[in-house]
């Protein structure tokens, strides 16, 4: 039985149209803006700062941590964004609707860092102060920026992702089930 995709193959030009017409914009509205530079920054400088700054024992461990951190990340602010929850005026990347430098920089790294520097603490607990400053503090510094746009969305619907995030990354780079590579036989 063959099943008709004409709304799929619909929605598949609109999307194009509409992704044209957001191309055009940030490229008259965007690019090479101060918001613009501050966004390739803040992707940036982070991970220049952690390179130095990192516990070199526990690299592996806390990038396997950070990339789960940005998986994740990537995947609740695209939802975010195709749900209106949020938007973004300045993106690095027009192509990608999430703020590259919160889900591949700021998030993770912060979220590493705190790995790193918080081990042997309570994960709920540091993960609550995680997400409570990145809520509370972070999200509406980047509203007055004018760059984060929450327009369904409240600051403190953000705590229980960014707690469950950071629980999450740390039961990641704790994990006892790393063995060491061996040569296949």
């Amino acid at each position: 039985m063959i099943h008709s995709t004409s709304g799929m193959q619909k929605s598949f030009w609109e999307y194009h149209k509409a992704y044209d017409h957001r191309q055009l914009a940030w490229k008259d509205e965007v690019l090479f803006t101060w918001e613009w530079w501050l966004g390739v920054a803040l992707t940036i400088i982070p991970w220049i700062i952690w390179f130095i700054f990192r516990k070199r024992e526990s690299t592996s461990r806390l990038l396997f941590a950070g990339t789960f951190v940005s998986l994740v990340s990537l995947t609740l602010d695209n939802i975010g964004v195709q749900f209106s929850a949020w938007n973004y005026l300045k993106p690095v990347i027009p192509a990608i609707p999430s703020y590259i430098p919160f889900d591949f920089a700021l998030i993770p790294l912060s979220v590493m860092f705190l790995i790193q520097w918080f081990y042997h603490k309570n994960p709920w607990m540091i993960g609550l102060i995680f997400a409570i400053l990145t809520a509370f503090i972070g999200e509406p510094i980047f509203k007055w920026l004018g760059i984060y746009v929450p327009t369904n969305w409240k600051y403190g619907y953000s705590i229980p992702f960014y707690t469950l995030i950071y629980y999450l990354a740390h039961k990641i780079a704790s994990s006892k089930r790393f063995d060491d590579l061996e040569a296949s036989k």
